[in-house]
């Protein structure tokens, strides 16, 4: 009897033993469950990695130089502003960029008006995996020459600020993909500098790219 007894006992410890190693976390799972609980400050960190890979590349299409008004035209010392995926950070004062803007040339057949905001979310999302970092990103806001009203191109998605100090936008209007950058130009005192590359979805057009200034309204 005290043998079946002891049998029996030692059959319930192995028995209580297997069902904690099944309910216990594996690895994976204990490192997905530290990732979980660290809240946005990991978040934050893996945006920033892949936001700033895929924004340095302009999503597979190379930035825009800012074109010189005259060849040897000297550049202007314009103040650095916060540059790259940096961490979130409080948003408080505004870059440059930020405001209100109007084309220089008022018979421009172009961009008529550009719109800046900071201090945006972004969201980067990698597979079914999204994350997003908060008050870092710009939105843009185009309108185009239009009659008899301008044409709105609506608000970008956030994006964060380029490592060369540019501010990317992307449009996606069915017919064409607009790839735009801004920044405070080089070459021209206080005004914005806007360049867009139109990516036309009919092979039979030809795309372009167009540069613009603009001063504050």
């Amino acid at each position: 009897m005290r043998t079946r007894a002891f049998h029996a006992g030692l059959l319930a410890v192995v028995a209580a033993l297997f069902a904690a190693l099944l309910t216990s976390p594996t690895p994976a799972s204990a490192a997905e469950n530290k990732t979980a609980a660290a809240g946005e400050s990991t978040a934050v960190s893996a945006v920033t990695a892949v936001s700033g890979n895929a924004a340095a590349a302009g999503q597979g299409v190379a930035p825009i130089q800012e074109r010189p008004p005259r060849p040897g035209a000297p550049k202007l010392k314009v103040k650095k502003a916060h540059r790259g995926p940096a961490l979130a950070r409080l948003c408080s004062g505004h870059p440059a960029e930020y405001g209100n803007w109007v084309n220089a040339d008022p018979n421009t057949n172009s961009i008529t008006k550009a719109q800046l905001r900071d201090c945006q979310s972004v969201t980067t999302c990698s597979g079914d995996i999204c994350s997003i970092t908060y008050d870092a990103g710009w939105t843009i806001r185009l309108f185009g020459k239009c009659s008899p009203t301008d044409c709105d191109w609506g608000w970008t998605a956030g994006r964060l600020r380029l490592s060369n100090g540019q501010i990317p936008g992307q449009y996606n209007q069915g017919f064409a993909k607009r790839y735009v950058w801004a920044a405070m130009s080089q070459y021209r005192p206080g005004q914005l500098w806007v360049a867009v590359r139109t990516d036309f979805t009919d092979p039979n057009r030809a795309d372009y790219e167009t540069q613009n200034w603009f001063v504050r309204q």
